[in-house]
């Protein structure tokens, strides 16, 4: 499939970007990489047309090199309509840059956030740190100092290692 797309010049060569006709393209399978027309791998570009911006698809690796008289202007889709997401950036943008197969990763989105605590569970949660103090770097239970308890209470409760003589120690070695 030919590639119109939109172009303007930049530095003595053309860039030439995905436009709207290309929506439709032929979406490949994942494997294998195809060939150009030229008989060279096709490369991974990226779209950033407003439309298919984050797409990622197959073009000849010529086709932005300054110096060949006819590019073949090869050009397939990787992903499908069906599996894109606005939100996806795979490479940082440069015009001319494109990248073999095995260096395209798709994005993944991140797992979903647990649901928020109830009371009881915060409670519950600060109970369990109060019985069960962190470890001190020293390998000692830290303990939790409550300074200036009044009301309301003016600082927030944190945890400090309970040897008293701690700086002491560290002087005498």
């Amino acid at each position: 499939m030919v590639s119109f797309g939109c172009e303007y010049k930049r530095r003595r060569w053309y860039v030439r970007y995905v436009g709207e006709s290309n929506v439709a393209g032929p979406v490949p399978p994942a494997l294998p990489v195809p060939l150009c027309r030229c008989g060279a791998q096709a490369e991974v570009k990226q779209s950033r047309h407003p439309k298919t911006a984050g797409r990622a698809f197959y073009v000849c690796k010529w086709t932005f090199d300054p110096l060949p008289a006819a590019p073949c202007d090869f050009f397939q889709w990787i992903d499908g309509p069906d599996k894109y997401d606005h939100r996806i950036r795979l490479f940082p943008y440069h015009s001319t840059e494109l990248k073999p197969y095995h260096q395209f990763r798709r994005w993944v989105p991140p797992p979903p956030n647990p649901p928020r605590m109830t009371d009881e569970e915060k409670q519950e949660a600060a109970c369990r740190r109060v019985r069960d103090p962190p470890m001190c770097k020293c390998g000692i239970p830290a303990k939790l100092m409550r300074p200036n308890l009044g009301d309301p209470p003016k600082f927030t409760p944190f945890f400090r290692c309970s040897l008293k003589t701690h700086v002491s120690i560290l002087r005498e070695y």
